[in-house]
């Protein structure tokens, strides 16, 4: 038996709690009732960029016009919020974030990221000031074994995503986030929510996979043409469940439905994290003392 699963029920950002960021919002001009808008023109509106259908187009909000505008994706400081991991966030040399939850948050992760080198999360309460502090973690890529050719000639592994997860309870305090990297960096998403704890441990024999959404096609000479999109995580795993506990699992899980959440299978591997939904699940009352569950997660692209 391996470590408990563990859940992170994220937290929407909003305009509300997203009180502070270095990370400028000027993909585009702010879409003004009193512009004239041609054809693929862009715009910012609500935090996304959304492109013009058509010329001559005058005071029509693009939330509310579908004939008139498309929306494109969230503008760069919103799309690592956003529930795809493939739209990426483009950061300086050194950007931060600054989150009000509102309420208690003991978990913030990163996913996808790139170019990053260092990384520093903080907690400060307005009564107790600064309750939790990582310094700056070091996260610069490194080679994939130890060796002189390794180290001269190997291309480097980065680490996708880190999590933090001790982080403590404090309802009213401000979360920071620090990112520091040599020049261009991207970060596919930032999750902050409560940490739950499910199961006496996951069981042995974790399945991985990945949905491929990549166009791959022959033409009518027989050429193959592949055109790479984008794709998203499966993690399947079975679990073992306290009877004590069974009604509390069920409850939690059927509450999580249809929920964006990071899975995390176990610490010990950064692939057995996947940020999205479970599709399903099912819980056999076996024995006298535990029984076992069963879980399929899919992950969002």
């Amino acid at each position: 038996m391996s470590q408990p699963l563990k859940v992170i029920k994220s937290i929407a950002a909003t305009d509300t709690n997203l009180t502070g960021s270095s990370v400028a919002e000027a993909d585009h001009a702010a879409w003004g009732s009193g512009t004239t808008y041609a054809l693929a023109d862009r715009v910012m509106r609500s935090h996304k960029i959304w492109e013009s259908l058509q010329a001559g187009n005058t005071n029509k909000p693009p939330e509310t016009e579908p004939l008139w505008w498309v929306e494109v994706s969230p503008t760069n400081r919103w799309k690592l919020f956003d529930l795809s991991t493939t739209t990426q966030t483009v950061i300086g040399s050194s950007d931060y974030y600054e989150l009000t939850p509102g309420q208690a948050v003991n978990a913030v992760a990163l996913i996808n990221i790139s170019g990053v080198l260092a990384v520093r999360v903080r907690l400060t309460d307005p009564s107790f000031g600064v309750v939790y502090d990582t310094g700056v973690q070091d996260i610069t890529p490194v080679p994939s074994e130890a060796s002189w050719y390794a180290w001269f000639f190997e291309p480097r592994t980065e680490q996708t995503q880190l999590v933090f997860s001790n982080l403590p309870s404090y309802p009213n305090a401000v979360l920071r986030i620090d990112l520091t990297s040599s020049g261009a960096a991207y970060i596919g998403g930032l999750i902050f929510g409560s940490m739950r704890t499910i199961s006496m441990g996951v069981k042995s024999g974790v399945r991985l996979g990945l949905t491929d959404y990549s166009r791959k096609e022959r033409n009518q000479w027989g050429d193959t043409v592949l055109v790479q999109r984008a794709f998203s995580k499966r993690m399947s795993f079975d679990l073992l469940v306290q009877n004590a506990d069974l009604d509390n699992t069920y409850s939690l899980l059927a509450d999580l439905r249809a929920t964006p959440c990071l899975w995390i299978g176990s610490v010990q591997y950064g692939s057995l994290a996947v940020f999205g939904f479970y599709s399903n699940f099912e819980i056999g009352i076996a024995y006298a003392h535990y029984s076992d569950c069963s879980i399929d997660i899919e992950g969002l692209t």
